[in-house]
């Protein structure tokens, strides 16, 4: 796993818009003759800084523990919880790419309509319809309200100087693969769930959180020692708890705990945050994936000579069938990339994979 860098983040914003403004140049000006040379420019520099951008992330300095982080055995005194949690950081990149994934072959079915007719709209209207629902379902499954209300309890009570808290030292990063039966005969679906292990008085405490983040906290947590919090109204929260482990240098992770293994240090008495103690999120990471991001290039092309000749001055079977082609190669190929990506761990990282099978199939 590699840090994010200022120009990292710079190339990978500047290739989405570039990406945003092809896009809506289809629809700006449909009826702009061909060659279109300013959605064609718009590409092209999306291709350019795109480029820049996967440099960039290649070349960025490997993730590991920050010089400001604290070393164990050399504080005095142990740093209390603080007042103030960060809240967890939104990847607003990651989820612009995706909206312009899914809106592509909108985009792509308007250039193809050309000067259009009757059953043109009928088409661009269907796939307006799908668009809208494959975003609507595409956000239901990706929501982490329900995180998130948990986590703002969590920083609330932290303002308010209520948190329980222990005394903990960062240990492994886990992945757990339950098996169940799958939707069709014959078939095994996989579960995946990624958590932090931090031990307490010989007792072992799962911090989960997504995939990324454990990765990020064990290349820069590894050994450390810190207090895992969890909120003082925690009797009002159902199912797993939100917590959060403050490391002596200041790092937060902070995800979900298992109340079975919480209550016993939820008994205890609340102890006193500080306002003036620093903390921050562990530092982003570089995302650029090749599986994920190369076929959208693809679909780039593919689409060139409709922008280039004319969707009314190709045969119309052969207009259609390079913008039906760029949509697979933009849509379907990255986010089977993306699948792929999710199954593999994070680099760099020292990972114990545990499985688990459902008794029925066991």
């Amino acid at each position: 796993m590699r840090r994010s860098t200022v120009f990292t983040r710079l190339c990978g914003s500047a290739s989405l818009v570039c990406a945003a403004l092809a896009l809506i140049l289809v629809f700006a000006r449909y009826d702009a003759p061909a060659p279109r040379w300013d959605i064609l420019a718009a590409l092209g520099a999306g291709a350019v800084t795109a480029g820049a951008w996967a440099l960039a992330c290649r070349a960025a300095p490997l993730l590991g523990p920050s010089a400001a982080s604290a070393v164990p055995g050399q504080r005095s005194e142990v740093p209390p919880p603080p007042r103030r949690l960060p809240s967890p950081a939104r990847d607003t990149d990651r989820t612009a790419g995706a909206v312009l994934l899914l809106v592509t072959p909108l985009v792509l079915a308007r250039s193809a309509a050309g000067s259009g007719g009757v059953l043109s709209g009928v088409v661009i209207l269907l796939v307006a319809v799908l668009t809208v629902k494959t975003l609507g379902f595409a956000r239901r499954r990706v929501s982490q309200a329900d995180v998130r209300a948990k986590l703002r309890v969590l920083s609330e009570d932290a303002r308010r100087g209520e948190l329980h808290a222990v005394r903990v030292r960062v240990g492994e990063p886990v992945r757990m693969r339950h098996l169940e039966r799958g939707d069709k005969p014959g078939q095994v679906s996989a579960t995946q769930y990624h958590w932090m292990v931090l031990r307490a008085d010989g007792r072992e405490l799962k911090l989960a959180a997504p995939c990324e983040e454990v990765g990020r906290a064990a290349l820069c947590l590894d050994g450390r020692e810190g207090r895992l919090c969890w909120p003082q109204r925690w009797k009002l929260i159902e199912a797993e708890l939100p917590a959060a482990f403050v490391a002596d240098g200041g790092e937060v992770l902070m995800g979900l705990s298992d109340p079975d293994e919480a209550r016993p240090y939820l008994k205890t008495a609340v102890h006193p945050p500080v306002a003036d103690r620093p903390v921050r999120r562990l530092p982003r990471t570089a995302k650029f994936s090749a599986r994920v991001h190369t076929p959208m290039l693809g679909g780039a092309l593919l689409a060139a000579p409709v922008l280039y000749v004319g969707p009314d001055r190709l045969p119309r079977a052969l207009d259609r069938l390079l913008c039906a082609l760029a949509a697979a190669s933009v849509v379907v190929f990255p986010m089977r990339g993306l699948g792929q990506a999710s199954e593999a761990l994070p680099e760099g990282v020292s990972w114990t994979v545990r499985e688990e099978s459902d008794p029925s199939i066991a």
